[in-house]
This record gives structure tokens, sequence and C-alpha cells, in this order.
């Protein structure tokens, strides 16, 4: 038996070597795939920067400008510029404004020189021969230190521009962040430029000369390459748009130490656990077992003399004793994974909804994604927004319980679909017309149409299903780092575009640029909340007022501008009072209006018509709207719990109301004030998360919404009597 158990594990250890080998050649192909894939599009994304601080404004009013124009305020306007670019993006070392018509070179550091006094003449010889037909990285060296270098824009005085932006990028931060090498790495990425040259790596100088040197077409064929007395596994790629050739070079030597050690280890480990397997073996002979009696006593003990169990089962019968022991503590166990499942659920719900609302995710935030959904299963994923056309008769035909049950319905059936398409999806209701999906998606081209589709499914079971039409909007393909709140924002905005276009599609982060306003609008936006907040406050006396002086400049633009207005005006009304019934789309409004003859015609009926909204909120049962708008307070604080900044003053703008009503509703109903109770409820899910996770305090802290470590302590203590880490300590020895 001793000899079949080391002749296995020695074939067990062969098996492993050989697995581990392959793995490692795997794990570097995957790699060097997501090295490329991110060297492409990190270099395109700084290729668009380039684009952007060419054609800045004030730095194309600078690089253009000759000495009949010249104005020192162009140039302060420009460094101003640069300024704010070299401050927005980290990889850019250095920018150039250089303007050969002037014969002058403002430098990002502050400096203006002239062609000649110049401290990079190499720059300026370059930009001078250039003949590339695009944008082209290439080495640059400035007083002995290389950087990758772009010059906008790519051709040289031949093509009779006189002024032009050279940006110097860090190759240590591109190491870094676009080929993601680190100090501990013992791996090698080497790319070669289209000249042989040296690009970017983390090669020393000397395997750098050896590999330009080297057979490249045999390297790429055998996968080995040898250098002195290491031997190299070796990948290779290419970037297509620079005509780069990238090389990774992985030391086989330290793989096979590392597997080496491990497969003395298995079998060290194996000869110990056979001799321990002996000694145990040998000592069990010599000893009794234990009798199942001291096993039944301590049963007994543990659950009282009270117990039913106790009272049941016979006192000699010691078998009966263990199982229902067993049974009992089973179904203990079954009991508490129920709680924390349902406490896991709302945690889920809660965090995902911080994730989309915060502009940076916490720490936390991010490992229980990972952790607990399949979201980031490829590394990257899509939003999409649903929303439900004409929510105004929505929530008259239904009240709070009805609403909140079809949107759970609309999330569930949004999920399934999605599921049914191939794609893992999270849902998230915000408690108002909309429903945000987060899907785990990919970056390939064919994605988007996909994703596209699977929506329009979406839409279509849930018209089937619900008797519901909606409008959904799809966003790129994001990452974790993606500042989600302003794509959230952004993909609401889309799905207006139903109201606003009549257009019954999926709308995609494309279509934002024909949804945006003009900026040539001169209509006093800050009066026209007036207007829509005399309406929530049923003023009629002060709407007349605001909408003479909204309307008043009107009488001196041309007939289209002022149509355009009214137009913008009647809709933010409209979208205000979610009354969608009257029109559909901004163009309707246009059309509309052309059946007035003068301005004042269209401002009576427009008056009227308000007058008509305050008359149908006056005619509202109150006591059954005051119920629904309790409900709504309680949902949007449980929402926004995690906000350090909420207030009194956003839960009475979340329902169209004076704070001093929204404060007297809330307290007729709790007989609490509104803020004692978004403290109780902070206080509440700190408790939830002290009891459920393994969370630092500071973590709890953060995720309840408290601004500062020493508030939380005070109010917890004076809710509970005990700071957070007493409270946990409790907690965890009394369920011992």
């Amino acid at each position: 038996m001793s000899l079949l158990t080391l002749v296995f594990t020695m074939l067990l250890s062969q098996q492993f070597a050989r697995s581990a080998m392959d793995e490692m050649e795997k794990s570097n192909r995957e790699k060097m795939k997501q090295v490329v894939k991110t060297s492409e599009f990190t270099l395109q994304k700084l290729r668009q920067f380039a684009l952007r601080i060419y054609s800045d404004e004030s730095i194309a009013l600078w690089t253009n400008t000759d000495n009949n124009d010249y104005s020192p305020l162009a140039l302060s306007k420009a460094a101003t510029s640069v300024r704010e670019f070299m401050s927005s993006e980290p990889f850019i070392h250095g920018i150039y404004l250089i303007n050969f018509s002037i014969d002058q070179i403002y430098t990002s550091d502050s400096s203006i020189y002239t062609t000649q006094n110049f401290y990079d003449p190499i720059m300026l010889d370059y930009i001078k021969v250039q003949k590339t037909p695009y944008l082209q990285y290439v080495n640059h060296e400035v007083e002995g230190e290389s950087f990758l270098a772009l010059v906008v824009p790519a051709a040289g005085p031949n093509q009779n521009y006189h002024g032009f932006v050279a940006i110097l990028f860090s190759k240590p931060l591109l190491n870094v962040n676009m080929l993601q090498i680190s100090e501990e790495d013992q791996n090698k990425i080497y790319i070669e430029g289209k000249n042989k040259e040296f690009i970017l790596g983390n090669t020393d100088p000397a395997l750098t000369k050896e590999l330009m040197e080297m057979d490249k077409s045999a390297a790429k064929q055998n996968g080995r390459w040898k250098s002195g007395n290491e031997t190299w596994s070796i990948q290779t790629e290419r970037l297509p748009i620079e005509g780069w050739n990238v090389y990774h070079l992985s030391p086989i030597s330290l793989w096979q130490a590392k597997v080496a050690k491990i497969r003395t280890e298995i079998i060290g480990s194996s000869i110990i656990l056979l001799l321990t397997l002996l000694l145990y073996l040998f000592w069990q002979s010599y000893r009794s077992l234990k009798p199942i009696s001291d096993l039944a006593y301590q049963i007994q003990n543990k659950l009282g003399k009270k117990h039913p169990i106790v009272q049941t089962t016979k006192t000699n019968n010691e078998m009966s004793w263990i199982h229902s022991g067993f049974d009992s503590l089973v179904e203990k166990i079954e009991q508490l994974d129920l709680s924390l499942k349902s406490s896991k659920a709302l945690v889920k719900d809660d965090f995902l909804r911080q994730w989309i609302l915060n502009s940076k995710s916490s720490r936390p935030i991010k490992e229980f994604i990972r952790n607990q959904t399949q979201i980031l299963r490829t590394g990257w994923f899509r939003m999409a927004v649903i929303r439900l056309e004409s929510y105004g008769r929505f929530e008259e035909q239904f009240d709070f319980a009805s609403r909140k049950s079809l949107r759970f319905a609309l999330g569930n059936i949004m999920t399934e679909v999605l599921v049914n398409h191939g794609y893992a999806a999270e849902t998230v209701d915000f408690g108002s017309d909309h429903i945000v999906a987060l899907i785990s998606s990919s970056t390939s081209e064919e994605d988007l149409g996909l994703v596209v589709g699977a929506m329009e499914d979406v839409k279509i079971q849930i018209s089937r299903w619900l008797k519901l039409e909606v409008h959904a909007a799809v966003s790129s393909v994001l990452d974790v780092e993606e500042n989600l709140q302003i794509i959230y924002t952004q993909l609401y905005e889309l799905t207006l575009m139903g109201f606003i276009n009549h257009e019954d599609r999926v709308f995609t982060s494309e279509d934002l640029e024909r949804y945006e306003r003009g900026k040539d609008s001169d209509l006093d936006e800050a009066l026209l909340k007036q207007v829509i907040h005399s309406v929530q406050l049923k003023n009629d006396k002060a709407l007349e007022g605001y909408l003479d002086h909204l309307t008043l400049h009107m009488q001196e633009l041309s007939y289209e501008e002022c149509k355009l207005q009214l137009t913008h005006i009647i809709y933010s009304i409209m979208k205000s009072f979610k009354n969608y019934k009257t029109f559909q789309g901004m163009k309707s409004i246009h059309t509309f209006l052309e059946q007035f003859a003068t301005l004042g015609e269209v401002k009576s009926w427009l008056y009227q018509e308000m007058l008509q909204i305050i008359d149908q909120h006056r005619n509202k049962n109150a006591s059954s709207r005051k119920d629904e708008v309790a409900a709504e307070m309680v949902e949007y604080v449980r929402n926004h719990l995690h906000n350090p900044m909420l207030s009194v003053d956003d839960i009475a703008a979340h329902v169209s109301m004076s704070v001093n009503y929204t404060r007297q509703i809330f307290k007729d109903h709790f007989h609490c004030s509104l803020s004692d109770y978004i403290t109780n409820q902070r206080i509440e899910y700190a408790i939830k998360l002290l009891t459920t996770t393994d969370w630092t305090v500071a973590d709890i802290t953060e995720q309840s919404g408290f601004q500062t470590k020493s508030t939380f302590f005070s109010l917890f203590k004076r809710a509970t009597g005990m700071t957070p880490n007493q409270y946990r300590l409790d907690k965890t020895q009394a369920e011992q």
C-alpha cells in the first residue's frame, strides 16, 4: 500500500508539472491579448485627447495667430487651457505650443522660447521634416529622458501649417497603466517600433539590445528564445494601428523552479501523510472508541431540561438524542441561512444603487459586486435604462403599493429576458418611472447590436405581459472605474427622446448629440423654475406675474426663435407635472403653436392650462395624497441612505412640495421628525452591517451615510448604549 501511494504521488506530480507549464503558456497568451487590447484602447484614447487639445478654441487661436493680430491675452487663455489639459490626463508629461509664424514656443512649465533658444531643437526638426499623413507616436528624448511623443497636426510646414501642438507622454506611467508592468513581475514586455527601435517595456538595456538583434521569425515559430543562461517563453502580437510588434517574455527557469518546488512539497507531504496515517492507525488500535453516550450527554446538557427534544426523547436511547440534536442544529442553520439571504439581497440592491449614484465607488462596494454578482465576469459591462411611457397616467391608475409591485415585475422580466439572451444582469429600482440594469458584456463590435436586440425583446415582453409601454436606452461598453452617475443621467435623458421625436426604438449613446439643446437660447431658466414652483404652491397670482415676465422679452425675438422658446417652456412644464397626454413630443408642440395669431393668445392659453393643473391638484383626495407622499419619502430615504448629504430639502424636491409642508406631513404620519427618522435608519443600517459583515467600522460609517466617525460613534452610543465595536462583540458572543 505504501509503495502504491508513492508511485501514485510521483505520477500525480509529473502530471501537475505538465499542467502547470501548459497553464503558464495559456496565462501568458491571455496576458498578451489583454496588453494588446489595453494598449490599442489607451493609445487611441490619447490620440483623441491630443486632437481635443489641438482643437481647443484658446489653443487654436494662439497657434494660428500671426504678428499682425498677436495678443498677450490669447497666450494667457491658451496657457490656461494647457494647464487644464495637463491636470486632466496623468499620462502627459509636457505640452509644447509651437507657432512658427510669430517664432514662439510656449511650454507647459509656463516658459516661452524662440526657435533659436528652445531647449528641444530635435522636436522642431522632426516637425519640419515629418511627412506622416496621420497621427503617429514617435520616440523622443529630451535632456537624457525618453518619452513617447505625438505632434498635431500630422503633416509638417509643407502643408502650410504654422501652428503645432507637441505632447510628451510619460513612458513609466504607460508601462504601469497600459502594459500593466509591476516591479515584482519577472516577466518582460518589449514593444518594437517600425524601425526595430525600442518603444516601451521593462527590459534592461542588455536584454533590449539582444532582442533587437534576435531572429524574430525563429522565435515566433518555436515559442522559445535563449539569451545567455536563460531560456524565455515568448509570445508575439502586433499593434495594427501603430505597426508595432509586442513581445511578452517569461523566464522558463523561474516556472521550472516553482514547479520543482511544488513537486517536492507534494511528494514530501504524501510521505508525511503516509507516516502520520500509519502512526494514527497504530495508536488507534491501542485505545478504545469514545462512548456515544458522552456525545448524547453533552447534547442534553447543551439543550437544557426544558427543551422539547429533552421532553420527547427516551433517556436511554442515545442515538435518538444524537439524531434529534443534529436535526435541531440543521433547522437552526437553515433559519439563519434564510435570514442571511434576505439581508444579502437588501444589501446587494443598496450597493448597486450606490454604485450607480456615486461618482466614485468605495472599496467595499467594488469587492461586494465582484464577489456577489456576475456583472463583472467579463471585466466589462453595459448599463441600460427602461422608462415607463406616460408615467403621470401610470400614477393616476395605480396606487403606491401597486406601482411598486409593477416596477418589481418590470425588473424581473428585464432580468429573465436578458438571461435568455445569454447575459448576466442585475436590475435596480429607483422608486420612480424607470428601472436600471447592469449587464455583463464584451467589447466586440457585434455585442452592442445583440444587447440592443435583447432590450427590444424586453420591451416586447413587458408590453405583452404587463400591458405597459416603455422607452429604453443602452450605454456603450463600460469598466468598473467609469463614473456611472454621469452615464445613468445621460441614459435617462436618452429615454426621453421617444417623447421628443416620437421614435419607438432602443436608443444608444450615439443618439446623445441629437438630444442636446442648443446654446443660443436667451430664455431665463431661473424664471421658468419660478413659474413651475408657483404652480406647485397653487399660487395663481404669482403664476400670472412670473409668466408675464418670462414672456416679456419674446416680443423682440424673431418668430421662429419665439416658437422655439415657447416649445421649450411648454415641454418643461408638462415634464415637471408628468402631463404627457396633450402632446406627443416637441414636434407636436411646435406644430400646435401655429394655430395662434399672437404671443398674447399663446400666453393666455398656457396660463389657463396651468390653472387646470392647479385645480387638479386641489381636487385630489388630500388624505390619500398624503399617504402616498409619506410612503415616497420613506422609500427615497431608504434608497439614498448612504448619501451623507441627504437632506430634507432633497426629499421635499423629490415629492414636489415645500420643505415645511414636507416636514409636517411626515410628522403627522410617523410621529417623529424627518431628520430623526433619517438618523434612526442610518443606525439600523449600521447595526445590520455590524452583524452580517466583517467590514471595518470606518467602512460601515461611510456606507451608513455618516459624515464623520465621531458623529457615528456619538449617535450609535446614544441609541444602543454601546460603541459599534462593543455591540459587534456582544452580538458575536451571544450567537456563540
